[in-house]
């Protein structure tokens, strides 16, 4: 071996050994990016190979050896990919740039060393084999081997020459340089490590340490720490807070340059025991805030230690609970204030077992507290509450919603009672529901008063029988049943014959007397399915039901008759009064009850006619009726199509502020052949027909169409209230069409309102039931119409979830002059109001009458004294000059 090729290679290590140790002094680890640090000592790597390659040592020209391979190699195995790449690329094209004979093998000594220190890279990762220096030592062996070899693709004339004068040097002194520089490599490697491992437990304890300081700091509570002599060893900011100081003021004071002697006497009597016996304290102090307020604190006092078990001081937890204590005493008021409450209050778990009880729960139900506790509520069931309302409750508190309504209950004893409840869910502070809370009050005496008030606004005060309203209520359920199984209806109205004349000889008092045995007379002479009742004065009504026929009502009203020519015994006295009867059938003689009331009154007067104590059907305008019956269905049948049909709207009137705030949509038909025919006697077509279907369908779009304009630009809370009758309800789809027209028109549930008769709901059919309450779902409200001229107004009301009674224009006409009609409208303004409904008044038609409905607080009126039906036009004139009114 030469000794020039042994002098340059050996310069070469120790050129790597010191440029190693340069980069190391450069600090590259410091910087973050990783793939600019890597670029960085790629950069720095591929300079300090060029820096090598230009100490080379010249076999020939053209031929060069350096280390250049060791520097690469160790590239790849202790900076990665990216930074061997890089500096690969520099030290070949320098390589390039040379030249010369060995140009392509000087490459190839730079590519493959660098492959191999990858590779190795890789498997000692992979195997997780620490780089030790025989590791190391063997991988430089193994890249002077295939240096050497690469010498082979040499010129034939060099290669041999090439290894005789470099493999001593590279086989001997190239792996222990290797093995020198990569452990000078790997120690600086260890190095950073421990010293990135040294910053990173600093920080992570100065992080602790803060963050331990800001957790106490952010606690709500005040916590100071104190040495065994009562001097403060630190605190957090509550407690400076507390004191209105710093840290640095408090720290190695006592309590006695902080607090009045008094309290910090107390504080060191209290302290002291702490740390003799070693045990927790825990005391409550009203104190001074730095503020100037009085406050209450709850302070816990522990002694600690430290790691060898010596005491060091106590620990001391304050919480004001100032706001607690007012909190608790509050409860403590509301507590008793239920307890004293004149109402039941229940509070039950999700599945209603009873966990509380007030004392006048156990007044109320003659439960005490100990026996009630743990039952379920269904204890208090009597099976006299309909089973839909229980399924309503569940429903809205399943909702989240409250409830209120009406239960008969029972008591301990068996007795049944009424309450009235409020129920609704009680929430936690996340908002879920825990329980239920059920307020109640007795209305047994209210409900008696009710009843008693039902009783007098249906029957009678006198003879105890059903009265004009009651009557009439009971022939149009009656014709409805008639209608559906296809009997007559007769109706006999009786007249007594000179009564007034008794009655003015003997007295009103007799008199009386008298009208009470002839209601006893009349009762005992029909069937049990009939109904006898008192229209006024001595004046009677007969109804007869399920006949086959007119002439079946010949016996019974010849009956009666001639039980009134036998003697009434009044107060010793006998005295004998007939009877004058006339009779209508339906449907011959009639469809409504008013027309046959009229009829069967028409026929009365003509047995008066005749010589009084008699009876007589009536006949007169049978054939005509039916006549023109038939006509009007006639054209009735296409007057849809032809346009003959409109919708006019009467404006329904607050009564506190008499403004326009809704209109009833009333239907009308002009017919080119029979003129305008009124809805009396169109209707009752359109309902045998079927055509009423499709009609009412019309009346719904287009009074929704209407009315959904008025409500965007004129009158939000605006109201129509549309007429259903008896057959749409029979209509699948009825329900379907009302909320598609609503969706279409953006009419809510608050805006309409469907006016129904006790018609409706004498079938009894579920799918009625069951479409009332879709409709109620929807908040559409639900109107009684013609009340008091059916004979089940009264328990519809309270079955049925109507928010609206209206008073027919028949109990309105004579309020004025009338007293018995007016006290009848006020009563059953009382009722409804006392069943939470509105009372609307058709066919107010004066001031007068105004006046009267005003007085008795009835809430809305609709007739001709306010307007007649109008069309569209000019009821939007009216709502525009209401709006500008009350816009200025």
């Amino acid at each position: 071996m030469e000794t020039s090729s042994f002098t340059g290679l050996i310069n070469n290590v120790a050129l790597l050994l010191a440029m190693g140790i340069v980069y190391d002094s450069l600090g590259l680890q410091n910087i973050r990016h990783r793939l600019l640090r890597d670029s960085v000592s790629g950069v720095l790597v591929g300079l300090l190979a060029m820096a090598v390659m230009l100490t080379p040592w010249e076999l020939t020209p053209g031929v060069f050896f350096d280390a250049r391979w060791v520097l690469i190699s160790l590239c790849g195995l202790f900076f990665g990919i990216v930074p061997t790449c890089i500096a690969v690329v520099m030290a070949v094209s320098l390589r390039i740039f040379q030249g010369g004979a060995g140009m392509y093998v000087g490459s190839a000594v730079i590519i493959l060393p660098a492959g191999i220190g990858l590779i190795w890279r890789y498997l000692s990762e992979k195997y997780e084999q620490p780089l030790n220096w025989w590791r190391l030592y063997l991988l430089g062996l193994s890249v002077q081997i295939v240096v050497l070899g690469l010498m082979l693709f040499m010129p034939a004339d060099l290669r041999f020459k090439i290894i005789a004068a470099i493999a001593p040097t590279l086989l001997s002194f190239y792996p222990i340089g290797t093995m020198l520089l990569g452990l000078i490599l790997r120690r600086q490697q260890d190095r950073r490590e421990a010293e990135r491992e040294v910053l990173i437990s600093r920080q992570n304890l100065n992080r602790e340490r803060g963050l331990l300081k800001g957790l106490i700091d952010a606690l709500p509570d005040q916590i100071f720490i104190k040495d065994t002599q009562g001097t403060y060893l630190g605190c957090n900011k509550a407690f400076q807070t507390f004191l209105g100081k710093t840290e640095e003021d408090i720290v190695g004071k006592t309590d006695h340059d902080l607090f009045v002697d008094s309290q910090a006497i107390q504080n060191e009597q209290e302290e002291n025991l702490v740390t003799e016996h070693l045990t927790t304290d825990n005391q409550e102090q009203w104190c001074n805030h730095n503020s100037g307020d009085r406050i209450l604190l709850e302070t816990l006092k522990t002694p600690f230690w430290d790691t060898n078990g010596l005491l060091q001081g106590l620990v001391g937890i304050s919480r004001d609970i100032t706001e607690k204590r007012k909190a608790q005493e509050h409860i403590l008021t509301l507590s008793q204030a239920i307890e004293q409450s004149p109402v039941s209050v229940v509070i039950t778990s999700l599945e209603g077992d009873i966990e509380y009880v007030n004392s006048t729960f156990e007044q109320v139900t003659g439960f005490s507290r100990e026996e009630i506790q743990g039952q379920n509520s269904r204890i208090l069931k009597s099976g006299r509450t309909p089973v839909g309302r229980y399924a309503e409750l569940w429903q809205h508190l399943g909702q989240g919603k409250s409830w209120r309504g009406e239960f008969q209950n029972q008591r301990k004893n068996g007795e049944i009672f009424w309450e009235q409840a409020h129920i609704a869910p009680v929430y936690d502070s996340e908002g879920q529901i825990k329980h239920y809370l059920a307020v109640k009050q007795d209305i047994t005496q209210q409900k008696a008063q009710e009843e008693k008030i039902l009783h007098q606004a249906h029957f009678d005060s006198l003879t105890n029988l059903p009265n004009r309203f009651l009557s009439l209520n009971r022939l149009e359920t009656m014709l409805l049943e008639a209608k559906r199984n296809k009997h007559a209806v007769a109706v006999l109205f009786l007249d007594m014959d000179d009564f007034k004349k008794v009655n003015d000889t003997l007295g009103h008092a007799t008199g009386d007397k008298i009208l009470v045995e002839a209601a006893k007379r009349l009762e005992l002479s029909v069937r049990d399915a009939d109904t006898v009742g008192r229209l006024g004065g001595d004046e009677f009504i007969v109804l007869l039901n399920h006949l086959d026929n007119a002439e079946q009502a010949q016996p019974i009203a010849q009956n009666l008759v001639s039980q009134f020519r036998k003697a009434l015994h009044v107060d010793g006295r006998e005295i004998m009064l007939t009877m004058s009867v006339g009779i209508s059938v339906y449907p011959s003689d009639g469809t409504s009850p008013a027309e046959l009331l009229r009829n069967a009154d028409s026929a009365m007067y003509h047995s008066k006619a005749q010589g009084r104590n008699s009876y007589h059907y009536f006949t007169e305008e049978m054939n005509i009726g039916a006549e023109r019956r038939l006509l009007l269905e006639e054209q009735l049948h296409n007057a849809l199509d032809r346009k003959e049909l409109h919708v006019l709207y009467q404006p329904v009137i607050d009564l506190k502020t008499q403004n326009i705030i809704g209109a009833e949509a009333l239907l009308r038909w002009n017919s080119p052949m029979l003129g305008s025919i009124p809805p009396s006697e169109f209707i009752p077509v359109a309902e045998n027909t079927g055509l009423i279907v499709n009609i009412g369908k019309f009346v719904l779009k287009e009074a929704m169409h209407q009315s959904s304009n008025w409500i965007k630009t004129l009158l939000p809370e605006f109201k129509i209230a549309i007429n259903l009758s008896p057959r749409q309800f029979r209509d699948p789809q009825l329900i379907e069409y009302i909320t598609e027209e609503m969706t279409t028109n953006q009419i809510l549930g608050s805006n309409l309102e469907l006016e129904i008769t006790e018609g409706v709901l004498m079938a009894q059919h579920a799918d009625i039931d069951e479409a009332i309450a879709k409709l109620n779902g929807q908040g559409v409200s639900i109107s009684m119409d013609d009340f008091g001229t059916g004979y089940s107004s009264l328990s519809y009301l309270r079955s049925y979830p109507f928010d609206t009674l209206k008073i027919d224009r028949s109990f309105i006409n004579d309020i004025s002059i009338d007293p018995a009609d007016l006290e009848l409208v006020y009563a059953t303004i009382d009722m409804a109001h006392g069943l939470g409904l509105k009372v609307i008044a058709e066919g107010v038609e004066t001031q007068e009458q105004m006046n009267l409905l005003q007085k008795k607080s009835c809430d809305m009126a609709q007739g001709y004294y306010f307007s007649k039906p109008v069309t569209p036009d000019v009821f939007e004139t009216m709502l525009t000059k209401q709006v500008k009114q009350t816009c200025s």
